[in-house]
């Protein structure tokens, strides 16, 4: 098993039943809670080499409150009551498929990186709090999550030796043998307790007057987080974890998060990640720069290197199905069948309308012609004079999702691999060459292939 890139992130919640923590609604109407995430990277001896805690932002009522995120229906500015789900009704999915990144709100990154065979283990434990004005245990929280590193590092030993089963990734803190243990005065009063408190405090059936939480925790390691994306574990859709928080009866609250983890490249050799490449419709090369367009009908352009680096926006791309370069140009295909050019200068200028370009799923540029994969998996030649031509088939498509051009070389990628043919006007075979690790964009530029994945990643191969 090869590296692969993958990422969590937390898609929202569900307020099955909103808690009893303060009667007087200090803190605003009803509930407003936050996300924290402790992350723990282990090796393969059980040792911890980082152990960092990220807080979310406050959700619920906004009123005379600032740096709120509005959430719930307890009034028009906000605040949580049971059954409420945020952000959406349908909080285990990441509709738009976008994740905020000026604000740690559903649906946001929590974790993302590399994960190679035999190496580190990702321990991810994430929690969501009530929020109040008053003291709680969060630095104890802290506190306690250095302290029962050994007991972490013990199970990271047992993952990597193989006695912990891969098919169970998600574990909790009993599990482990431990438990947080605390006292909270007056946490049981009548009135309640002003305090920022993890949801999901029980009582602790030897002392009434100490709380027990059991915090859970996904292991994400090469196999393990390959079994998630590959396996709907709760029926909520594949890499989607629910973890279920629920106090004790007097406390009430009864909360959900939902996890979503996503590979972001298939670790096969060929392939290196170089950067982001963000909802990408089309891509294509010209003189050592990668243009892409984007499904915000966004015109970006950035150097063709293998560095991480910015996009920069250089105009508009409006329901673009398939976009080429050839002779200084740019082509693009659009959902309404039509064919648009226009220079490849690095600013705001107007499409040209110069044809026909039906049923288009994808099309590249070689030797003086445009090439384009149909959804009738026809592949069709054109002349890029700038007015309406007819296109001629010349072959059959394979299946093609993307396409590129390079010299002596047509490629196309599919659900199965990445293929090549030679660029002759008739119909000859596909061979396959390698892999196509969710590739939705493909380029060809200085003797190398770059592709924008589903994943929101740009990969390069040679």
């Amino acid at each position: 098993m090869a590296v692969s890139r993958y990422r969590a992130s937390i898609n929202g919640f569900w307020c099955h039943n909103e808690t009893w923590d303060d009667a007087l609604n200090w803190d605003g109407k009803h509930d407003e809670v936050f996300i924290a995430v402790n992350t723990k990277v282990v090796d393969t001896n059980g040792t911890i080499l980082q152990n960092f805690d990220s807080e979310g932002a406050v959700m619920g009522d906004t009123w005379s409150i600032s740096g709120r995120v509005q959430a719930g229906s307890a009034s028009d500015r906000g605040g949580i009551v049971s059954n409420d789900k945020y952000p959406s009704q349908t909080p285990w999915k990441n509709l738009s498929g976008m994740l905020n990144e000026g604000v740690r709100a559903p649906p946001y990154k929590i974790w993302e990186g590399d994960l190679k065979p035999g190496e580190d283990l990702v321990l991810l434990t994430p929690t969501i709090w009530e929020w109040d004005p008053g003291t709680g245990f969060w630095d104890g929280w802290l506190a306690w999550q250095v302290e029962v590193d050994a007991k972490y590092g013990q199970r990271a030993k047992d993952i990597f030796g193989g006695i912990w089963p891969v098919a169970a990734p998600v574990f909790d803190a009993v599990s482990l043998g431990i438990q947080t243990v605390g006292t909270l005065a007056g946490l049981w009063s009548p009135l309640g307790q002003s305090m920022r408190r993890p949801i999901g405090i029980r009582r602790d059936p030897n002392d009434p007057n100490n709380f027990l939480f059991n915090p859970r925790t996904i292991a994400l390691n090469c196999e393990t987080a390959e079994y998630l994306v590959n396996h709907d574990l709760q029926g909520l859709g594949n890499g989607v974890v629910e973890l279920l928080y629920s106090d004790d009866p007097y406390l009430r609250g009864v909360y959900s998060i939902y996890v979503q983890i996503d590979q972001l490249s298939s670790g096969h050799a060929e392939w290196t990640d170089v950067g982001h490449a963000n909802n990408v419709v089309g891509m294509t090369a010209l003189d050592g720069r990668l243009f892409c367009a984007t499904a915000d009908n966004q015109l970006w352009m950035r150097d063709a290197v293998h560095t991480e680096v910015d996009w920069i926006r250089i105009g508009h791309a409006n329901n673009v199905v398939g976009l080429a370069a050839l002779g200084g140009r740019l082509f693009c295909a659009t959902a309404d069948n039509r064919l648009w050019s226009r220079d490849a200068l690095p600013r705001e200028i107007d499409w040209t309308e110069i044809g026909h370009a039906n049923g288009i799923s994808d099309m590249t540029a070689l030797d003086g012609n445009l090439f384009c994969a149909t959804n009738d998996n026809g592949l069709w030649v054109r002349q890029p004079l700038l007015r309406n031509l007819n296109w001629t088939r010349i072959g059959n498509a394979n299946g093609a999702i993307a396409m590129a051009a390079a010299p002596g070389s047509l490629y196309c990628a599919n659900v199965n691999g990445l293929y090549r043919r030679d660029p002759v006007m008739t119909d000859v075979g596909w061979q396959q060459i390698g892999t196509a690790p969710d590739i939705r964009a493909l380029a060809a530029v200085n003797g190398e292939l770059f592709a924008a994945t589903g994943g929101n990643r740009l990969l390069v191969r040679q």
